[in-house]
């Protein structure tokens, strides 16, 4: 009996790998993008970059298999019924694309074009890859496709995180992030050490204070904008 349940469950893998063979592996080497599949969306603002009318988003993709000798083709698409940006108009690319030989990996550029519909709505694209005769798609935890949402408006930024709350800017507000970005010169502290963040924290901080001490306090809405900070 136990040979014969062990006979069923060899036959069962050998039909789920020749199944995953030839319906997902039609090449010696399948490309996926690299972002996990768990933070497989991106959020970007042209409200962080003030004066600019279009802002390039660098995808990055990888292969597995086969090494590349020679030069390949990979193709990535756009999903329409999942997309509300126009290509050509909201956003643009090269959909066919080529991957040089040696490299292990390679990066997308998608172009964003800030539209006047941006300025209060946020518009997304869901690109996914397309198998060609040099790459096949990888198993489906790989990721296949990436979603890009953006917009004009002021949006929390990723870097934003808890800590951030807690120990240098508060809780977010556009207004605050606004004039963050106004006394810092900067919009984007998520590279930085403790020390580069206490500078910038204090550096908000203390134009509240000149601001306050001059009669003229920065408000935030109905109150006074704060920051922990302490220095």
């Amino acid at each position: 009996m136990r040979y014969i349940v062990f006979i069923l469950v060899f036959v069962s893998f050998l039909g789920a790998c020749s199944e995953d063979k030839f319906t997902t592996y039609d090449s010696d080497r399948f490309v996926y993008f690299t972002k996990g599949i768990t933070a497989d969306s991106i959020t970007e603002s042209f409200f962080f970059y003030p004066g600019e009318d279009t802002h390039e988003i660098k995808l990055e993709l990888a292969f597995a298999g086969m090494p590349v000798e020679e030069n390949m083709a990979y193709r990535v698409d756009v999903d329409e019924t999942l997309s509300t940006a126009v290509k050509g108009t909201d956003f643009d690319y090269e959909p066919d694309q080529t991957w040089e030989a040696g490299k292990e990996k390679d990066t997308l550029v998608i172009k964003l074009i800030k539209t006047a519909k941006l300025g209060n709505q946020m518009v997304r694209v869901l690109l996914k890859l397309t198998p060609t005769k040099d790459f096949s798609l990888g198993p489906v935890n790989n990721t296949r496709s990436q979603r890009l949402s953006f917009t004009s408006k002021a949006i929390a930024p990723s870097w934003w995180t808890s800590d951030i709350v807690k120990y240098y800017l508060g809780e977010y507000s556009d207004a605050k992030y606004a004039k963050f970005i106004e006394v810092t010169g900067i919009s984007d502290m998520s590279d930085m050490g403790p020390t580069e963040l206490r500078y910038y924290a204090l550096k908000l901080k203390y134009h509240l204070v000149e601001m306050k001490n001059a009669g003229t306090p920065v408000m935030d809405g109905d109150v006074e904008m704060a920051v922990p900070i302490v220095g």
